[in-house]
């Protein structure tokens, strides 16, 4: 149940974030959808931010932990941790494009 509601909520922001309607300049929406994309790749990566608590459950997530496997066919998800790092991730593409801008500008002088 809880798969289903990730990935119900994943769709509704994907929806809203391509919708026409949506008024947002596009630089934006490419960084929104950029970060949802890579919080959810990092925290599927069973190898990145892998770590195992003393009752056995594996934790999955960077940098923040995300989704969590409790044995079977259990999986919950930390929404703190997946929105702390859907932001982590905003603010480090928007840095990056900061930085993008500047040292082309300063290329073309």
């Amino acid at each position: 149940m809880n798969l289903l509601l990730l990935f119900g909520l994943i769709i509704l922001v994907l929806v809203s974030l391509l919708s026409p309607k949506n008024k947002m300049n596009s630089t934006k929406k490419k960084l929104y959808l950029l970060s949802l994309i890579s919080t959810v790749i990092f925290a599927l990566i069973p190898t990145i931010g892998y770590q195992v608590d003393s009752n056995g459950n594996h934790f999955f997530g960077f940098p923040a932990k995300g989704v969590v496997y409790r044995g079977g066919w259990v999986f919950t998800f930390s929404s703190l941790g997946l929105l702390l790092n859907f932001f982590l991730f905003y603010w480090f593409f928007k840095l990056l494009l900061y930085l993008w801008k500047v040292l082309t500008v300063r290329i073309k002088k």
